[in-house]
């Protein structure tokens, strides 16, 4: 795996352009008052649906999941060793500005943390319904420093579904000797009857022990058409939850059947 990861950020540095530079890391740059923090400790700044960071800090970790599969719509997850986050950005090619396994540090002041029924969501400052907006393009170089030098390979913590709890959200995890059910066999993403177009949609995934969770697909991701395995396996995916049910979302398109 990290031969990959080293491999396409390779070719991420020849492909980024005017974007953003992916830089080696500058350590000047994770200099400021509060310093550099966790982002298990900077969710514990969200006090409200939405709230502005107004202290001058940092976190640093890696970037875990983006668009390469399309299984995200303008938005990457990082994470470091306490947790995970997902951070909303204005980009239809976040795995090339963002690619997977790169050393990433988020400057964070002026950004907002928004609750999405209990996932926690780190953007700009909203100015309309939402709680977050996306952060802009041109701003990616205030915010964000993207380095591919020191890129590592992401391993998830290996779980079970009954496992699951708050700290997991945000956080890469493989679930393993799972099933689909009586879904083997349909395709990932059921169809829009007037378009014929996949849509986003909701799957059940099963253990052996009789639990079961909801398995979000992205209608745009690339096998949504494909037919879901008939056997046990594993998902490695993201732990999200709304308004207190956990769910997960799959990534990198990390299917094991």
């Amino acid at each position: 795996m990290m031969g990959k990861v080293l491999k396409y950020c390779a070719i991420t540095l020849i492909a980024i352009g005017s974007l953003l530079s992916c830089r080696k890391s500058d350590d000047s740059l994770l200099t400021s008052p509060k310093g550099v923090v966790s982002i298990a400790h900077l969710k514990t700044l969200a006090t409200s649906l939405s709230t502005t960071i107004v202290d001058d800090l940092s976190v640093e970790g890696y970037i875990i999941a983006n668009d390469l599969y399309g299984e995200l719509y303008k938005s990457i997850y990082i994470s470091d060793q306490s947790g995970g986050i997902e951070l909303s950005v204005d980009s239809r090619h976040t795995a090339t500005v963002f690619p997977i396994g790169a050393r990433i540090v988020v400057h964070c002041t002026s950004l907002a943390l928004g609750d999405y029924g209990g996932s926690l969501v780190l953007g700009a400052q909203p100015t309309a319904e939402y709680v977050v907006d996306r952060i802009a393009e041109e701003d990616f170089d205030r915010y964000f420093l993207v380095d591919c030098s020191s890129a590592q390979s992401i391993e998830p913590e290996r779980i079970s579904i009954s496992d699951i709890e708050p700290r997991h959200i945000g956080n890469f995890v493989l679930l393993e000797n799972v099933n689909f059910g009586d879904q083997a066999g349909l395709a990932w993403c059921e169809t829009d009857p007037e378009s014929g177009e996949p849509i986003t949609t909701e799957r059940i995934l099963y253990d052996n022990d009789g639990n079961s969770i909801i398995l979000r697909i992205e209608g745009g991701c690339s096998y949504a058409k494909e037919k879901i395995p008939d056997r046990s396996g594993a998902i490695g995916a993201i732990v999200e939850s709304f308004n207190g049910v956990y769910q997960i979302r799959i990534i990198n398109r990390n299917i094991y059947f």
